[in-house]
């Protein structure tokens, strides 16, 4: 099938992440920070050389994001195509997020265009199928007031990638 033209919006971003038990559930999201790879760039340029040059270094993949505070029980994830289904946001990220939480999570974010996100259509980020040495990990969950805001840095040697597959 092929991808769907146009443009996004928030709308239609469905946002997944593995609750304690590793199934992926969906959080409401009001924000979501930059999706991809940011990569250091180290300046390397010799007096002689006319243009300014630089080496890149490994990227960062984290990821930000806020949304309501809901304090809902789990739900199911939605299927392809399909409105999501909203597990709470402190029922899912409060547990995954404790000091002593380690386990690398599943994290996957769909871009839907222009309707919910649909497999083999849409992009999507993310580790679809996460494993005991691949994954994100939830290194922020913190309340200010009726809002969350939480931070998934990337478990050591995992690669996130870019596709149209949904989180397994």
């Amino acid at each position: 099938m092929a991808l769907t033209p146009g443009r996004t919006v928030t709308k239609w971003i469905r946002f997944v992440v593995d609750d304690y038990l590793g199934a992926p559930r969906e959080i409401p999201i009001d924000s979501l920070g930059p999706v991809g790879w940011t990569y250091d760039e180290t300046e390397v340029t010799a007096w002689q050389d006319a243009c300014k040059s630089y080496l890149v270094n490994h990227p960062d993949v984290s990821i930000d994001i806020t949304g309501p505070l809901d304090m809902t029980g789990l739900t199911a994830l939605a299927a392809s195509g399909a409105a999501p289904t909203l597990s709470g946001s402190w029922t899912v990220l409060a547990p995954i997020s404790a000091p002593t939480f380690t386990t690398p999570l599943g994290l996957w974010i769909g871009f839907g265009m222009r309707n919910y996100w649909t497999a083999a259509q849409d992009q999507a980020w993310g580790i679809v199928a996460p494993s005991s040495t691949s994954g994100y990990q939830c290194s922020k969950f913190v309340i200010e007031g009726e809002k969350y805001s939480a931070r998934f840095i990337l478990y050591p040697g995992s690669v996130p990638a870019w596709g149209t597959a949904i989180i397994t």
